[in-house]
């Protein structure tokens, strides 16, 4: 692990890798389950059909796709917010429900915020990781738009959503879920 003292910049990224001496391009990565090039893993990761976002142990954007254009983002923040921390990248007015996310994750329970509207149904789950060790690594975050995903459903299975008359409030209406 490099030590990097240097606060509040987004060349971090550079400076640590530059530091640490990091695989890149074709050089191999050996992974639990396969081998794969740097080049292969951006490849992987960028032709997800979702955003994905990680941050580090110390709260420090480390790693974002770039698949989802920046206007579909829930909270542009890439990629000149890489390497800075929470407290850097957000407001400070919503500091508290960040880090009220945060600490649900890091329970290793999913957190999840739904972003509905007529053109898109977007849901950004919050996880947290671990190392081999069961070590607190950080917290992944993907977020996708389910509505291109249940229209297909919809159209291929000829079914229809309909409204439930006895469900008196939803998501929509009430605002986030927590799920485990």
């Amino acid at each position: 692990m490099v030590k990097h003292t240097e606060e509040a910049t987004s060349a971090w990224i550079a400076e640590t890798a530059k530091k640490a001496n990091a695989a890149k391009g074709s050089d191999y990565v050996e992974l639990d389950q396969g081998l794969l090039t740097v080049d292969q893993i951006d490849a992987l990761l960028n032709c997800l059909p979702l955003e994905l976002i990680t941050i580090d142990k110390d709260d420090r954007y480390v790693y974002c796709n770039n698949e989802i254009p920046k206007k579909m983002l829930l909270s542009p923040r890439w990629p000149e917010k890489l390497g800075q921390t929470l407290s850097e990248v957000h407001k400070k007015t919503s500091m508290p429900h960040v880090q009220e996310i945060m600490d649900y994750a890091k329970t290793g329970k999913t957190y999840k915020l739904i972003k509905p509207s007529d053109n898109e149904y977007m849901v950004a789950s919050f996880k947290n990781m671990t190392d081999k060790n069961d070590q607190y690594a950080g917290v992944t975050e993907w977020i996708v738009d389910l509505l291109p995903i249940v229209n297909w459903y919809l159209k291929q299975t000829g079914q229809k959503l309909v409204p439930d008359e006895t469900k008196k409030a939803t998501d929509v209406d009430s605002g986030a879920s927590i799920q485990s």
